[in-house]
C-alpha cells in the first residue's frame, strides 16, 4: 500500500524473478538476529539456495557496505544446491553486516560468460536495537527547521475540493486497484473496515505561491478517522486514489510533492530536482520546499475535523520512504511511519562508508577497526551551520 502507483497492476515481479542466489535463515525471517534467536554457543545460520547447479560457495564477512572483509571461509555444501554459512556473533558489535558470496558452478566462463562467476550479498543485523546513535546534526538544525515549519504553517491553508466526490463500493475499489493503482484487486479482505469509501481531488496552498495537490479517500461517514499521508517515490508522475487505504479505515491523502497536479497526461522534470541542484543558500535547495509541502499536508490533515489528529501515519517508498523518516523527525504529530526502501536516508553512514572504501581511506577504517561503531563524530559529514 505504500508503493501504490498510477498504473495497472501485473503479477510480474521485479528482475530477477528467479534469482541465482536466494538467502534465508530458519532462525529469523527478517534476518535481524538477537541473542534470543540463538541458544548458548549457537552461530547465526544463513542458508543460500542456488538457482543453478553448484559446486561450492566462498564467503567473506563485511561491515555493512564496506569493501574490506574481516572474515572469510567456505560454506557447507548441502543437498539440492544449498549452502550453509555459520556466522559466530559473540565478538560482533551491534550493527548490520554483509555476507558476500561467490558461487562456483563448476562450469567455465565460456559456457555462460554473462552469469559466471555468480556473486551476491546478504545483509543481516545483529542486536541492531543496541546500535549507538550518533548525532551529526549542525548546531542550528532544530532552529532552522522550526523556522521552516513556522513559515509553512503561516501560509493560509486555502483548502479546496478540486473534483466531484465519487463513491466506491467493494467491486469498484477492486477494479480501480487493478487498473489505476498498481495493486491487486483485494489482498487483505480481513482488514476491511468500510464497505464504501468516497474520494476526491484536493489542493492546499504551497510554500512557493503554488498549490499542493493530492487525492483524498476516506470511509463514508463523519469520522474522526485515523489518517495516512502517502508520499511518492522519485520522479514526476501521476498519483492514484488511495482507495485501499480508505477501506482499511484511514482518511488517506496521496500527494504530489513537486507542486504539480496529480492527474496530468505529461509531467515535465523540474530543474534542480536531480541535475543543476543548488545547495546554497539552503532555503533555495529543491527539497527545502518539498519538505515544506509535506509539512503543509500534515497541517491540512490535522486541521480536518474528520481526522483523529493523534493518529496520523506517514507511508512511502524510496524517495517517499526517506521523506517519511524526515517528516517523522521534524513533526511530532506523526504517530507512526512506514517506510520502504528509504533511499539515502542513512546519508551520514554512507559518507563514512565512502571514506572507508575510497582512495583516501579514513584511519578509523583500518584493520579490525571495521568492527567498531562508525566514528561519525570524527568526520565532517555536514556543514557546521545551516546558515552558511
Amino acid at each position: 500500500m505504500n508503493l501504490n502507483l498510477a498504473m495497472p497492476y501485473t503479477d510480474t515481479c521485479s528482475e530477477p524473478q528467479t534469482p541465482n542466489l536466494a538467502f534465508y535463515s530458519p532462525q529469523s525471517e527478517d534476518m535481524l538476529f538477537t541473542p534470543e534467536h540463538l541458544s548458548t554457543q549457537t552461530p547465526i545460520e544463513i542458508f543460500c539456495q542456488a538457482g543453478i547447479r553448484a559446486v561450492s560457495l566462498a564467503w567473506t564477512l563485511h561491515r555493512n557496505a564496506l569493501a574490506k572483509p574481516f572474515r572469510q571461509g567456505v560454506a557447507e555444501a548441502l543437498p539440492a544446491d544449498r549452502f550453509r554459512t555459520n556466522v559466530w556473533p559473540q565478538d560482533l558489535p551491534p550493527g548490520f553486516y554483509d555476507l558476500r558470496v561467490c558461487l562456483d558452478s563448476g562450469a567455465p566462463a565460456s559456457i555462460a560468460p554473462n552469469r559466471r562467476p555468480v556473486s551476491g550479498i546478504c545483509t543481516f543485523g545483529w542486536r541492531v536495537s543496541e546500535m549507538a546513535i550518533r548525532d551529526t546534526r549542525p548546531a542550528d538544525f532544530m532552529s532552522f527547521w522550526d523556522n521552516a515549519k513556522a513559515a509553512a504553517s503561516a501560509i493560509p491553508m486555502d483548502g479546496r475540493i478540486e473534483s466531484c466526490i465519487a463513491t466506491f463500493g467493494q467491486d469498484a475499489i477492486n477494479e480501480y486497484n487493478l487498473t489505476n493503482a498498481c495493486l491487486p484487486a483485494d489482498y487483505d479482505p480481513d482488514g476491511h473496515t468500510a464497505k464504501e469509501v468516497e474520494s476526491y481531488k484536493v489542493s492546499i496552498a504551497g510554500p512557493d505561491g503554488g498549490r499542493v495537490y493530492g487525492w483524498l479517500a476516506k470511509p463514508k461517514g463523519p469520522g474522526p478517522f485515523p489518517a495516512m499521508l502517502i508520499l511518492p517515490g522519485g520522479g514526476f508522475a501521476a498519483r492514484p486514489r488511495p482507495l485501499e487505504h480508505a477501506r482499511h479505515g484511514y482518511l488517506a491523502l496521496d500527494i504530489q510533492i513537486h507542486g504539480q497536479d496529480v492527474d496530468l497526461s505529461d509531467y515535465p522534470t523540474i530543474p534542480g530536482h536531480f541535475s543543476d541542484q543548488q545547495y546554497r543558500p539552503v532555503d533555495e535547495y529543491y527539497y527545502y520546499k518539498v519538505h515544506q509541502r509535506v509539512i503543509q499536508a500534515m497541517n491540512y490533515l490535522a486541521f480536518r475535523t474528520d481526522v483523529d489528529a493523534a493518529r496520523i501515519a506517514v507511508a512511502g517508498g524510496s524517495q517517499g520512504g526517506r521523506l517519511g523518516l524526515v517528516i517523522a523527525g521534524l513533526d511530532n504529530r506523526v504517530a507512526a511511519v512506514v517506510s520502504a526502501i528509504a533511499h539515502s536516508s542513512n546519508h551520514p553512514h554512507l559518507r563514512w562508508v565512502d571514506g572507508c572504501n575510497g582512495p583516501s581511506k579514513s584511519p578509523v577504517c583500518d584493520g579490525m577497526d571495521l568492527l567498531d561503531a562508525p566514528h561519525l563524530t570524527r568526520l565532517r559529514l555536514r556543514p557546521t551551520s545551516y546558515s552558511m
